[in-house]
């Protein structure tokens, strides 16, 4: 058994660089209505990381918690989030702080409550309250939050630790309750996608849409609009690149660019410092984290988007965001009709028997490029958020006519 001597001794061993830090550690946090067990562990190793990477205090990683707590037979019954519970582990665990509280969903807000307890005193020595709308992925940003708050550092939003966001501007959190970004190259609007998992792929569409897995995604930014026709002139008139030739009587620079090759697609993403998006990151965008069949759920209602079906109200392409009831779970307009939209990853029909878990980027090589979301002239079923199509990207490009993207970072 460790005695509080031997735990204070290994505290003390640690490199110079820790000296003077205050010491802490986190207890899982509870759970309320419409969260589990398992997503509170998640976040609460997510706080964990946040606290880590503030590099402000000395913090006692989950394993070496449980160690420690287990040999001196601590009892716990039930969450351990309130101050006695907290000040008897952290007695144990020989440390200066400890952080517990809860979380929870009521009706689509999810509520954090969480507390720095002093050891020593009892007392409590910061709060952190807030209530956060959107994706439950929505969690992981905030224990970053609630973490720059405990540090006493100031809190850029959509900004993780060790990332600059150079060359994005922040304009604020949209109704859906995520930060958008103006990308200063090309003037895209970003969409901050939180990290965290999601149903991928469907077992009502095609074959090459099995099995239904869960990808677990870092967190990146995606178009809230796909590439417009003005953007692409931008590009075109600072690149000397060839425009891609647009239906007579659709040059209004408001509209997505269509007739767009692969390889211009990159090209396009590398100027703007941008990149094409990942056949994940494109889904995961398009339906959230709940196996939804279209951007706004699972029925399909041709008013919500530019398809086959013209009771939208245009025969061709619409401009960008003219779809208000078709926004994703994220806020991204589009992502059903329009224009088909290039992905990064190269196409395999069998792709996700072997997919990755994280962040996969699709196969090493192939002979056809992913497109996603269906266009103006697809019907309900090609504008599925599932629907994988793909394409040569090296075919004549008059045969593209319908293909448009949107970037990602």
């Amino acid at each position: 058994m460790l005695s509080r001597l031997t735990r204070i001794l290994l505290f003390m061993t640690l490199p110079a660089a820790l000296a003077g830090k205050t010491t802490i550690s986190i207890m899982d946090l509870n759970t309320t209505a419409g969260l589990s067990a398992s997503e509170a562990v998640m976040f609460s190793d997510k706080l964990v990381n946040d606290l880590v990477t503030a590099n402000v205090y000395q913090v006692v990683d989950r394993s070496k918690r449980d160690e420690i707590l287990k040999e001196q037979g601590f009892q716990q019954s039930g969450a351990c989030d309130q101050g006695a519970c907290l000040v008897e582990a952290g007695q144990l665990l020989g440390v200066q702080k400890m952080v517990g509280g809860t979380i929870g969903k009521l009706g689509a807000v999810y509520s954090l409550q969480l507390r720095v307890i002093d050891v020593k005193t009892g007392a409590i020595d910061k709060a952190f309250s807030k209530s956060y709308a959107g994706d439950v992925s929505i969690l992981l940003e905030a224990m970053r939050e609630a973490a720059c708050y405990f540090s006493g550092i100031p809190y850029q939003s959509g900004q993780p630790a060790g990332e600059s966001g150079e060359g994005l501007v922040f304009l604020g959190v949209n109704p859906q309750g995520f930060n958008e970004y103006r990308n200063q190259k090309d003037g895209s609007v970003m969409v901050e996608i939180p990290a965290g998992p999601f149903s991928m792929g469907s077992n009502e569409g095609e074959p090459d849409e099995t099995p239904v897995h869960t990808i677990n995604l870092d967190h990146y930014y995606i178009g809230k609009y796909e590439i417009t026709i003005g953007q692409f002139k931008k590009y075109w008139d600072a690149t000397g690149k060839k425009m891609p030739k647009q239906f007579s009587g659709l040059e209004n620079d408001s509209l997505p660019v269509i007739n767009v090759e692969w390889e211009e697609a990159k090209s396009y993403c590398d100027w703007a410092g941008l990149k094409l998006p990942t056949e994940a990151q494109w889904e995961k965008a398009a339906r959230g984290r709940d196996g939804r069949e279209y951007p706004w759920g699972s029925r399909w209602y041709p008013e919500r988007c530019n398809s086959k079906e013209k009771s939208d109200g245009y025969k061709w392409t619409a401009p960008v965001g003219s779809f208000a009831q078709g926004v994703s779970p994220y806020g991204c307009y589009d992502m059903a009709g329009n224009a088909w939209e290039w992905c990064s990853d190269w196409y395999d029909k069998n792709y996700y028997d072997k997919s990755a878990p994280n962040n996969p980027t699709g196969p090493a090589s192939g002979s056809f490029r992913v497109m996603r979301g269906g266009s103006w002239s697809e019907d309900g079923y090609y504008c599925r958020s599932a629907m994988r199509f793909w394409y040569d990207a090296k075919e004549l490009i008059s045969n593209r006519l319908g293909f448009g993207f949107r970037p990602a970072k």
